[in-house]
């Protein structure tokens, strides 16, 4: 399939037709007050970014850059364009900035957390769950690519080993070929290193090795943080006395796609793989969901262990 040109970005603000909400959007006033804080937000950025229900119709994230991102808006609307396909994400109904804050108000998508609900499930549950998975993210893979590796729109990446505090394309992107996409981690190895004043070996191990160890993989949508806190769940109401354990989970949403945009084809794989705790069988089960790549989930391992630490 031919490369295609990375989608638009819509100047802010951006408001859906009023025709499509559910309820009028809430006022700022009302955002601010809600005190009923959606699953998933991670107290050490609250005093950066917010994620709330509000009205019962809405979720509001914002929050001050990098915590709050438009990226995340551009994804909702990016797989908003592919109605015929069956992604299960919120819709995006407004997108705005009030001083140094950017808004996204979003659909409330019913469901408990993956992760929440994960131990109590049967395996033939699991494996049910695993396979609605699969089918989503086949089909987020086959949205057509622009063949560069950068964030929803063509711009810098936003994964933990492409941020900085000074945007730098070598280090952020866009990347227009795989080899650069894997040198800027090598080169924010030796930045680490010789900014605090080591030898970079380490560095200078990725720059002789990842350009070719990680090579030859296409550039594909990702969402880039597939953690089961990120996928909602729900369970449909008995219809029968032989209905098993309540009737059957289904996946109503897959959230957070702040992280998405056009990565190398093993990335979602490997950028799970380095922070899987291997304490239960989800790394088993995640191999279900999309294709293991084993080899470059190990180097990427190591790739994580000499930039996080």
């Amino acid at each position: 399939m031919a490369p295609v040109t990375p989608p638009t970005a819509p100047t802010l603000p951006f408001f859906c037709d009023p025709s499509e909400l559910p309820a009028p959007l809430p006022t700022l006033d009302e955002i601010v007050a809600a005190d009923q804080t959606f699953p998933g937000n991670v107290d050490h950025t609250l005093a950066y970014q917010q994620v709330a229900r509000v009205k019962d119709k809405f979720v509001v994230k914002y929050g001050v850059s990098p915590f709050a991102s438009e990226n995340e808006g551009h994804a909702l609307l990016l797989l908003a364009k592919y109605p015929s396909v069956s992604i299960p994400v919120p819709r995006l109904y407004a997108m705005y900035r009030e001083g140094d804050r950017l808004f996204l108000i979003m659909e409330y998508k019913e469901g408990t957390q993956l992760s929440t609900a994960w131990d109590s499930l049967s395996e033939h549950d699991k494996l049910d769950i695993v396979g609605q998975l699969r089918d989503i993210f086949t089909q987020v893979r086959q949205i057509p690519s622009p063949g560069i590796f950068s964030n929803v729109t063509g711009g810098p990446l936003r994964h933990r080993f492409y941020l900085s505090v000074d945007p730098t394309p070598e280090l952020n992107g866009p990347f227009q070929h795989e080899r650069d996409f894997s040198m800027a981690m090598a080169r924010r190895s030796r930045e680490n290193w010789e900014s605090n004043g080591y030898k970079p070996w380490t560095a200078e191990f990725l720059e002789r090795h990842l350009p070719t160890a990680l090579a030859g993989h296409p550039s594909v949508f990702t969402h880039d943080d597939l953690q089961r806190k990120n996928i909602l769940v729900s369970q449909d109401v008995v219809v029968s006395a032989d209905s098993a354990n309540g009737g059957r989970w289904r996946v109503t949403a897959v959230v957070d796609w702040e992280g998405a945009g056009w990565y190398p084809s093993y990335w979602e794989y490997a950028s799970m793989f380095i922070d899987f705790v291997w304490d239960d069988d989800w790394p088993e089960k995640f191999e279900g969901i999309v294709e293991p790549c084993p080899l470059e989930a190990g180097l990427l391992r190591f790739v994580r262990q000499d930039l996080d630490y």
